[in-house]
C-alpha cells in the first residue's frame, strides 16, 4: 500500500452497540425471574434435607443412646410458655403475665425454630436449627424418638405427623413439600397429589 492511501478502519458502530446492549438487556429481564425461582426452590429443598436430617439425628441417637430424644419444633409467631433455647431466640417478644390469662411469662419468636434434646435432661441440646419455612402445623410440638426407633407423635396434631414446608417469599411457582413422620419413625415426602 502506497504512503499517504488511507486504510478503512474496521470495528463496531454506535448502532450495533446499542442494538446489542438491548437485546442482552432483554435477556437479562427474562432470566431474573426464573432465577429468582430457581433460589426458591434450592432454599426450600435445603431445608427440607435439614429438617431430614435432624429428624434422622434424633432417631439414630435414640437407638444409639438406647434413651428418648426429642425434637421440639417452635414455628414463627406462635405464642408459648417455653422459651427456646438461646440461639432461637431472635427478636423474642415476652408477654407480661398480668395480660395474660395463665399468669406465667408467654414468649412470641418472629422465625421457626427446632432442637433436639434428651427426654431425661430437655436442657441438654444435641442441636438446634432456625426454619423460615415450616408453614404447618402452626403451633408448637414435639416428636420423640423411642429406643427402638418408634416415635411417639402424640402431640402432634395430625396422625401420622405431617410437616407442611413452604417457600418464603411468595414464590408461586415452588410447590410445598410434605414431610410425613409415622409412628414406626419412618420419615418420608409426601407425594403430591396432582
Amino acid at each position: 500500500m502506497p504512503v499517504g492511501e488511507l486504510r478503512q478502519q474496521r470495528g463496531f458502530t454506535l448502532i450495533e452497540l446499542l442494538v446489542t446492549l438491548i437485546i442482552a438487556t432483554i435477556i437479562a429481564i427474562m432470566a431474573v425471574p426464573a432465577f429468582t425461582g430457581f433460589l426458591a426452590r434450592q432454599q426450600l429443598a435445603s431445608e427440607v434435607n435439614e429438617i431430614i436430617s435432624v429428624l434422622s439425628f434424633a432417631r439414630s441417637e435414640a437407638i444409639k443412646q438406647r434413651t428418648d430424644i426429642s425434637v421440639n419444633f417452635s414455628p414463627s409467631n406462635a405464642i408459648t410458655s417455653n422459651r427456646r433455647p438461646e440461639s432461637c431466640r431472635d427478636n423474642e417478644i415476652a408477654e407480661d403475665s398480668a395480660e395474660n390469662s395463665q399468669g406465667s411469662a408467654r414468649y412470641r419468636y418472629s422465625g421457626g425454630c427446632y432442637w433436639v434434646t434428651k427426654s431425661v435432661a430437655p436442657d441438654d441440646i444435641l442441636r438446634v436449627g432456625q426454619s423460615t419455612n415450616i408453614s404447618s402445623p402452626e403451633q408448637e410440638f414435639s416428636l420423640t424418638f423411642q429406643s427402638l426407633g418408634d416415635a411417639d407423635i402424640s402431640s402432634c396434631p395430625d396422625s401420622p405427623c405431617e410437616m407442611t414446608l413452604k417457600a418464603t417469599g411468595g414464590s408461586a411457582s415452588t410447590s410445598p413439600v410434605t414431610l410425613v413422620i409415622r409412628t414406626t419413625g419412618s420419615i418420608r415426602r409426601k407425594e403430591s397429589e396432582s
